[in-house]
């Protein structure tokens, strides 16, 4: 029934215009949208056909005719886009409507996924211009999935070989010479490449790109400067190729220079939060030799916990969280008992009383500040995260368990994180024993509503479960019911009996 319906349709199509065609494309859309057999009603539509009746500004017959395709082209070979399709999609990467433009690039990106569809690729070089002027789309979504396409093929060693080809070096080149937004889209394209293998960052690095961007940061456009940092700090945390290059090229001393002529220079304040991220990055893979090579980095970041810029205040506390992750980059953050306190009590008082997303923003700054690699923290590394611990406050599991309680999910998401950090030091459960009330909290699953409140307690209980001093800190019972709570899932819902009495109602 449905496949005959399908014929009749797709004839009326190729007849018909104005209109009918919009009327009979509305109707082909519904029937394969509804049919549970798309893949053989597929068969029976020429694909050749509803792209040409995208040569249209009618956009109902372009949403229509788009949908279409979107539900027949999946069953095509993942290279039909470059081969059996190659006229039309390029047709349509020229398309003046983006969903169509969209369209043909999702198949280019799909196509771009296959060793076939790779192959397919480096023969068309009038399609990958194509593809790389998409990368200058108005549309930032489409831009991406141009970008995809490119960082696709060079994950094979023939597919890199093509993108430094110099017709396509040409195209890119050119988009360079564009517009801002344009050129950091290029940058962050061979960012992406060059993390693929030691092969592809060696061609980017040669082709002179690298040094294009950080060139970028001699400019005075401060939006420039902040997307270059942007970009520089991607480049450093994907690869550590991209760190030891930024070394040598002086990048990091560059911007350890910068931070010390912040009060000379007032516009070097708008890029200062890109700088401290990317000392942040610096210093989370080598966090002892950033910290004392670099100490400027880590004043500015203090200060600014404290300096009361709402831009400001939630990327200091993320960069300390950072670099605190780890045992070294604990120590290294916390290295002066007199300021230690001061840090851990502001944090903690952003965590308590600022606004939601400060209040966020620094409690996942505390959970990643007491985490711990090990299972069973060293009696060391126990008693440095306790002088921490009691530094924030004068019963801070207290106002942790207030936080837990609150109305919205994000805050009480960020909340049990951090009490699943603290979950590993046996000081910490004696004073969630001594907390009135939050025993009872634990056990009680009508606390979360949402899926990802009921998984990050769930997380806490299993945190609580296997953490082996837990079976004596708890009284056997109280064991027992976690250890049930752990068994039963995150969702487990208990049933409640309904009783009906007679005569109610």
């Amino acid at each position: 029934m449905a496949a005959e319906k399908c014929k009749e349709l797709v004839e009326n199509i190729s007849n018909a215009s104005g209109d009918e065609i919009v009327a009979f494309l509305r109707d082909l859309s519904v029937l394969i949208s509804s049919s549970p057999n798309i893949r053989d009603l597929a068969s029976l539509i020429p694909s050749e056909r509803l792209f040409n009746c995208l040569r249209t500004t009618n956009t109902d017959q372009i949403t229509y005719c788009k949908n279409i395709l979107k539900n027949i082209l999946k069953f095509e070979k993942p290279d039909a886009p470059a081969t059996k399709y190659h006229d039309a999609v390029i047709e349509g990467l020229n398309h003046p409507t983006e969903d169509v433009r969209e369209l043909c690039l999702i198949e280019l990106e799909r196509c771009s996924g296959t060793v076939n569809g790779v192959l397919a690729l480096m023969d068309k070089e009038d399609l990958l211009s194509y593809i790389a002027r998409g990368m200058a789309d108005e549309h930032l979504k489409n831009a991406q999935i141009a970008s995809n396409v490119f960082t696709n093929l060079a994950k094979h060693e023939a597919g890199l070989k093509v993108l430094f080809d110099s017709h396509l070096q040409s195209e890119f080149n050119a988009l360079l010479k564009t517009k801002d937004t344009v050129r950091m889209r290029v940058y962050d394209m061979y960012i992406t490449v060059q993390a693929h293998s030691p092969k592809a960052f060696d061609v980017c690095k040669e082709s002179g790109i690298f040094e294009k961007l950080i060139s970028e940061l001699d400019g005075r456009d401060v939006l420039v400067q902040m997307n270059c940092l942007e970009l520089l700090t991607k480049l450093a945390s994907i690869s550590p190729s991209g760190l030891e290059y930024l070394d040598q090229k002086g990048v990091v001393t560059k911007l350890n220079n910068l931070l010390l002529e912040v009060e000379t220079d007032p516009l070097i304040t708008l890029i200062i939060p890109g700088i401290i991220k990317f000392f942040g990055t610096l210093a989370t893979a080598h966090p002892l030799e950033t910290t004392q090579q670099y100490p400027q980095f880590l004043e500015q970041t203090y200060s600014m916990i404290s300096c009361g810029d709402p831009t400001l205040m939630p990327i200091a506390m993320e960069t300390i969280g950072v670099i605190a992750h780890s045992e070294d980059g604990l120590r290294a953050v916390f290295n002066n008992q007199g300021r230690n306190k001061h840090i851990m009590k502001t944090i903690f008082g952003h965590a308590t009383s600022s606004q939601v997303d400060l209040r966020k923003r620094a409690l996942e700054a505390l959970a990643s500040i007491f985490y711990s690699e090990q299972l069973t923290p060293s009696e060391e590394l126990c008693e440095f995260a306790k002088v921490l611990y009691k530094n924030m406050a004068a019963a801070p599991l207290e106002a942790i368990f207030t936080v837990a309680k609150q109305p919205f999910e994000e805050l009480r998401c960020s909340a049990l994180c951090l009490l699943r950090s603290l979950a590993r030091y046996q000081w910490a459960l004696q004073d969630m024993i001594n907390c009135p009330g939050f025993l009872e909290y634990l056990l009680d699953r009508r606390t979360e509503f949402e899926k990802s409140g009921k998984e990050h307690k769930y997380d806490l209980i299993k945190e609580l479960v296997h953490f082996p001093p837990a079976k004596q800190i708890f009284d056997r019972p109280y064991f027992l019911r976690l250890q049930e709570y752990e068994r039963e899932g995150p969702f487990f819902a208990r049933a409640e009996a309904a009783v009906a009495f007679e005569g109610a109602d």
